[in-house]
């Protein structure tokens, strides 16, 4: 089994490449890049029905599939994982141990955003 690797910084541009694809690159410069990924959705570049914020989230998180997951903790040291941690693996747990933390399916089907703005801005589903 190969040994996973990626950076935060290619995390966040595949990240972008996928769910970002239709915002205007210019307001990806202005609002996103050099900031937080999660932007796009504060600022509301991307507006979907299918877009959960808060509560709604977080209970979406909960009980999506978890299996097939990357992960990056953008403050934490341990980089991208292509797995969830078990301290990590409800929204519960990720809103007591860390901000700014990002998964997505391997198929990018879905994603999850905690913010450190608490409930002021996120968590994104």
């Amino acid at each position: 089994m190969a040994k996973f690797s990626m950076s935060k910084e290619r995390f966040k541009n595949q990240w972008l490449r996928h769910f970002a694809k239709d915002v205007d690159k210019r307001d990806i410069e202005e609002h996103v890049k050099g900031q937080f990924i999660w932007h796009v959705f504060s600022w509301e570049h991307i507006r979907n029905e299918n877009l959960l914020v808060g509560n709604d989230a977080r209970q979406a998180f909960d009980a999506a599939d978890k299996s097939e997951v990357i992960c990056c903790d953008e403050y934490g040291t341990e980089g991208v994982k292509d797995r969830l941690p078990a301290r990590y693996n409800t929204a519960e747990k990720i809103d007591k141990w860390t901000v700014e933390f990002y998964v997505v399916a391997k198929d990018y089907s879905w994603t999850y955003i905690k913010t450190h703005e608490c409930d002021l801005c996120g968590p994104y589903f």
